[in-house]
């Protein structure tokens, strides 16, 4: 499948509201829930905007819960250039965790980033405002 393509069924299990779909549409996924965050943190350079970043560099964590265990990624910004994948990163400016179906539903912005901070649906460390500034960095899929 494409990347697009991807995206676009992903959004569609999201849209319907419902748990199972989206679960469903996880557990499905060639590779499951791994194989989709591989897909995701690959494609993120591709929606990363450097007008929006313009002079910002950090390095952010995800520590990332699926049904096998805890997957960590990583995005780093640098001179106008994002780079992101499997790994850790020294000294993140923020870490992220969060359960798989809430960071696909922030991804797609079918939940609010702030109040899933806020209702403990995402816990956040490091640099709170730069999680803000952030998200504004990427358009969404």
């Amino acid at each position: 499948m494409a990347v697009n393509t991807d995206f676009e069924e992903l959004k569609q299990a999201i849209a319907s509201g419902s748990k199972d779909d989206l679960l469903a549409y996880i557990s499905g996924y060639d590779g499951g829930g791994d194989a989709l965050l591989d897909t995701v943190f690959r494609s993120m350079p591709g929606y990363f905007r450097p007008e929006k970043a313009q002079g910002q560099q950090a390095d952010f964590q995800y520590r990332i819960t699926t049904d096998t265990g805890v997957r960590e990624y990583f995005v780093r910004v640098a001179d106008g250039v994002c780079e992101a994948g499997p790994g850790t990163v020294e000294n993140p400016r923020v870490t992220m965790s969060v359960k798989l179906p809430e960071f696909l539903r922030l991804l797609t912005g079918k939940i609010n980033g702030m109040q899933a901070f806020l209702t403990g649906k995402v816990r956040l460390s490091g640099d709170m405002f730069y999680a803000t500034k952030f998200e504004n960095w990427f358009d969404r899929p």
